[in-house]
């Protein structure tokens, strides 16, 4: 495999007839993934993500849909705007694979193709070296991973930024330039304009790369050893994960960090696990109630269980047709004005039942996902009152195994 060619093990992984869905910014790496594609006869979907940041974004998404129209390709225009809250980098991250997600279900595509080079490989091993990562934030970036049920890769994690541009021009394919990409403002900008320095010094890029490919091959490993371990000792129950206390109070400390991040990034739909402090806070005594990363961390003489927090989801209002918390649908007598809330205290005062005979914790049955209709609740699956409304959890156990081997 030359560098600028798309790993044979990808392509094979692809399923015959199947179309793959392509993010495509109109940059110089996303343009060389689609390209590629087309050269290798893949069939493809087009999806373009408009920031509304730049003015320039709208030109650039129509220049891509212009490459798409000539090739006979189908391109999408997705938006996203930013509420002026948060970081902007990671809520524009968040927003953008929340918009590739909901794009790819809705056109019934199972995988997403993204541009990420090795170039964006190195600079995360590099910013992970900066804030003193441990081997998960120095394995830099995943070949594979999903998000809501679609299956993302990175197939051009082998290339070079620069080798795809030379490939771009003998091919006669412009790009476009983010003017973004040369802001010292950023960490990343920062990482990729000091490589030089770190050449001179000895330090060069393929050593890093050699570095990575270890680190991938140690964290790949691991992951697979426990999910080997932990079958058997985890359960699904109404949405919250359950781990056998006994099991998991004599596993390593580091098997405790891993399973535990992993639990709280499923239960929250989370990208990342929190910091390594706070979840070392917990794990000193996994007896005692925590709230951490959205969800609220209890146990009993048999049982760890992980649960969605209330005060994470108290604000999370979608209509009762739509999928809550990205992880909650309902079925029942649906009307324009119907949608689906957080329990609260506010609706577990409105229940027609007593929610203890649920067997649920009362953390649990507050964070629970409910139906109503303006100020009243009209059912509430999960605390025992149904009110001919059903409940569907859009996660199994098995997923939490497939979880923790690809994080």
């Amino acid at each position: 495999m030359t560098a600028a060619a798309l790993p044979e093990n990808f392509l094979t992984s692809l399923k015959p007839d199947s179309v793959l869905g392509v993010a495509v910014s109109g940059g110089g790496d996303s343009m060389a993934l689609l390209y590629m594609l087309l050269q290798a006869g893949v069939p493809v979907r087009v999806a373009t993500v408009n920031h509304n940041l730049r003015d320039e974004a709208e030109a650039e998404a129509q220049a891509v849909a212009a490459y798409c129209a000539i090739r006979g390709v189908s391109h999408d225009e997705l938006h996203w705007h930013w509420d002026g809250t948060g970081n902007l980098q990671d809520q524009a991250r968040r927003g953008r694979y929340r918009l590739l997600s909901d794009w790819a279900a809705e056109a019934g595509l199972g995988s997403v193709a993204l541009g990420h080079t090795a170039d964006d490989n190195i600079e995360t091993f590099l910013m992970g070296l900066a804030r003193g990562a441990g081997l998960d934030g120095l394995s830099g970036m995943q070949p594979s991973f999903s998000r809501k049920g679609v299956a993302f890769h990175r197939p051009l994690l082998h290339a070079r930024r620069s080798e795809l541009r030379d490939m771009l021009r003998g091919a006669g394919i412009n790009w476009c330039d983010d003017p973004s990409n040369d802001d010292p403002g950023y960490q990343r900008i920062q990482v990729r304009q000091s490589m030089s320095a770190l050449e001179a010094a000895g330090i060069a890029t393929e050593q890093i790369e050699m570095s990575l490919s270890n680190l991938q091959a140690t964290r790949r490993d691991l992951n697979a050893e426990l999910a080997a371990e932990v079958e058997g000792h985890v359960r699904l129950d109404r949405g919250d994960l359950c781990f056998d206390l006994h099991w998991l109070e004599a596993k390593s400390p580091e098997s405790q960090r891993r399973l535990l991040n992993s639990a709280l990034q499923f239960v929250a739909g989370q990208d990342y696990p929190p910091r390594g402090a706070k979840t070392m806070r917990v794990l000193a005594d996994l007896r005692q109630k925590s709230v951490l990363h959205g969800c609220v961390i209890t146990s009993n003489d048999a049982e760890l269980r992980v649960g969605r927090e209330l005060n994470a989801v108290a604000e999370l209002r979608v209509p009762s047709t739509e999928v809550w918390d990205q992880r909650w649908s309902v079925a029942g007598p649906h009307s324009k004005t119907t949608e689906i809330r957080a329990l609260g205290e506010a609706g577990l005062a409105q229940c027609a039942v007593s929610w203890r005979d649920t067997g649920l914790p009362r953390a649990s049955v507050l964070a629970s996902p409910s139906v109503w209709e303006g100020d009243r609740l009209m059912a509430a699956p999960l605390a025992g009152w149904d009110n001919n409304w059903s409940l569907t959890l859009r996660q199994h156990d098995c997923e939490y195994l497939e979880f923790v081997l690809s994080h």
